[in-house]
């Protein structure tokens, strides 16, 4: 006799919200919106040579895909 293994803490399952409903039912504050600005100009600072320090990447959390891996490493170098 099987016994069933899938899903044995699954309360519910529903489906989750498009990234432009999410934009419409929370939108974004002009903090936040400045905040990612002044982040992408330093950034863009870093990588042009005009600010000297070193961007840190973190990620992936894990492994599972070497490919994957190797494809996300080449968009760093």
């Amino acid at each position: 006799m099987l016994t069933t293994t899938d899903d044995l803490r699954v309360k519910e399952i529903r489906e989750l919200s498009t990234p432009d409903q999410v934009m419409r039912e929370i939108p974004r504050t002009l903090t936040a919106t400045r905040t990612v600005a002044a982040s992408r100009n330093a950034i863009h600072a870093v990588l042009t040579g005009a600010d000297d320090r070193l961007i840190v990447v973190v990620g992936p959390c894990s492994i599972h895909d070497p490919a994957a891996a190797v494809d996300y490493a080449s968009h760093l170098a």
